[in-house]
C-alpha cells in the first residue's frame, strides 16, 4: 500500500515576504532531515496578486527550492462570493479537486504565512495521518519567533496554555466551546473538500465555521495533533488591538450566521463572548471601588476577581513553562510582569474596540520583523525538540 501525501499549505496575503520565506523553508529544511517519515509531501504557497508581487523574486526563489506557488487570480469567484482568506483556501480546495488530490489518502496541513515547522511536528503529522482513525487533527501552536519580550509577545504565552483548552473541547462530542485555530491542523483531503470554505459575504471566521461543518457534516473526528508549531506574536499593542478585534467579530459572526451550528453550541459560544466583553466593566468596577473606598463592593467582587486573577497568573506561568526552551532570558521577571499586565489590558479592551470598530479587508497584521527592531532583522531558527 502507498504511504499517505501530506500537502503543506501555506495560505496569505503574501505581503510578508520574509516571514513567509523562512516558514517554507522551515517546512522544507525539517523534510529533509527527518528520516523514516513514512509520508509523501507537497508544497503549495497561495497568496494573493499583491502578495506576490510585492516580492516576485522571493517567490520565484522559492519555487526553485520546492515549493508550487499558486496565487489566487484576482477576478476568481466563489459560487457564494466570499472574501477574505476563505476566498484563497476555497480556490487551492478547487484546485486540488482539479487535479485528482481530493482523496482519502491525501491529507492537507494548514498554516498561515508565520507558522514554521520543526522535527517534532512532522513526526506528529506522520503519526496522525498514517494513523488515519481522526479526520482533523489540530495541536498547541507555541510564539517564540522573533520574541522580544513586548506586551504583545507576553501576552501570547497565554494562548499557548490556552490551546489545553482548546484541544480537550475540541475532542469532546459537540465542541462545547469555541476556539479552531486556522493554522496547525491537518485534515483529510476529500473531508476538506466537501465541505469547502465558501460562505456568503466576508467570513471573519472562516476557521471556525470550517470546524462547524466538518462536525455537523462527520461527527467528532477530531484528534490531538502531537508536536508544535511555531509561529509570531503581534509586534505591537496596536496590532494585537485589531487582531483581537477580528477574532470577536468572527465569533459573533458564526453565532449570527452559522446555520450548522447547534443551538446549545451557539449559547455557550455567545457565553464565551459576553464573557470576554465582561472583562473591562469588571475592571471598571474594581478601580471604582478602590477609587471610591467603597468596601462592600470589593468583598462582594473579592470573589470573582481572586479567580480571575489566579486563572490569569497560572495561564502566563504555565505557557512560559511550554516557551521555556526556547526563549531569550533578556527580560527580568518584573519586566514580564509588567508587560503582561500590559497586554491583558489591552485583551480586556479588544472585545469594546470590536463593537465600536469593523474590521476591513485592507486590514494586516504585519509578521516581518520591523526593521529599527532591537531583536534584528533575521529570523529566530527553530530548534526543535526530537521526541
Amino acid at each position: 500500500m502507498s504511504p499517505p501525501t501530506v500537502l503543506f499549505q501555506v495560505t496569505a496575503i503574501g505581503k510578508s515576504a520574509q516571514t513567509l520565506d523562512a516558514t517554507v523553508r522551515s517546512v522544507l529544511y525539517w523534510l529533509r532531515r527527518t528520516p523514516k517519515l513514512g509520508v509523501r509531501y507537497l508544497l503549495w504557497v497561495v497568496m494573493e496578486p499583491d502578495g506576490f508581487w510585492s516580492s516576485p523574486d522571493t517567490y520565484r526563489r522559492l519555487e526553485e527550492a520546492g515549493a508550487q506557488i499558486w496565487v489566487v487570480p484576482s477576478d476568481y469567484e466563489t459560487p457564494l462570493r466570499t472574501r477574505g482568506k476563505a476566498r484563497a483556501l476555497e480556490y487551492a480546495s478547487e484546485q486540488r479537486r482539479r487535479l485528482g488530490l481530493s482523496v482519502p489518502w491525501v491529507w492537507v496541513y494548514h498554516q498561515d504565512e508565520e507558522t514554521c515547522v520543526g522535527q517534532d511536528t512532522l513526526e506528529g503529522i506522520s503519526e496522525f495521518v498514517r494513523d488515519g482513525r481522526r479526520f482533523v487533527g489540530a495541536g498547541i501552536i507555541l510564539y517564540p519567533l522573533d520574541w522580544s519580550g513586548t506586551p504583545s509577545h507576553v501576552q501570547e504565552l497565554t494562548r499557548s496554555y490556552d490551546d489545553l483548552r482548546v484541544l480537550d473541547s475540541m475532542t469532546l462530542p459537540g465542541n462545547p466551546t469555541a476556539g479552531f485555530h486556522g493554522s496547525h491542523f491537518v485534515v483529510r483531503a476529500d473531508v476538506e473538500d466537501s465541505v469547502g470554505w465558501d460562505s456568503k459575504g466576508y467570513s471573519p471566521s472562516e476557521d471556525l465555521m470550517f470546524e462547524i461543518r466538518v462536525r455537523a457534516r462527520y461527527g467528532s473526528v477530531f484528534g490531538v495533533l502531537k508536536g508544535f508549531a511555531y509561529e509570531k506574536g503581534a509586534y505591537s499593542l496596536r496590532d494585537q488591538l485589531r487582531q483581537r478585534r477580528l477574532w470577536m467579530h468572527g465569533v459573533v459572526h458564526s453565532v449570527l450566521h452559522s446555520r450548522e451550528l447547534p443551538i446549545r453550541r451557539r449559547l455557550t459560544i455567545a457565553y464565551s463572548a459576553a464573557s470576554w466583553a465582561s472583562a473591562l466593566p469588571s475592571v471598571a468596577v474594581l478601580v471604582a471601588s478602590v477609587a471610591l473606598k467603597y468596601g462592600p463592593l470589593l468583598v462582594a467582587t473579592s470573589v470573582f476577581t481572586g479567580f480571575i486573577w489566579t486563572s490569569m497568573v497560572l495561564a502566563y506561568v504555565e505557557g512560559h513553562r511550554l516557551h521555556d526552551r526556547y526563549l531569550r532570558r533578556d527580560r527580568t521577571i518584573p519586566q514580564l510582569v509588567v508587560n503582561g499586565l500590559a497586554g491583558a489590558l489591552i485583551d480586556v479592551i479588544a472585545p469594546w474596540y470590536a463593537f465600536v470598530t469593523r474590521p476591513s479587508l485592507k486590514d494586516y497584521i504585519p509578521k516581518d520583523r520591523p526593521i529599527d527592531s532591537p531583536t534584528g532583522t533575521g529570523p529566530i531558527p527553530v530548534r526543535a525538540v526530537h521526541r
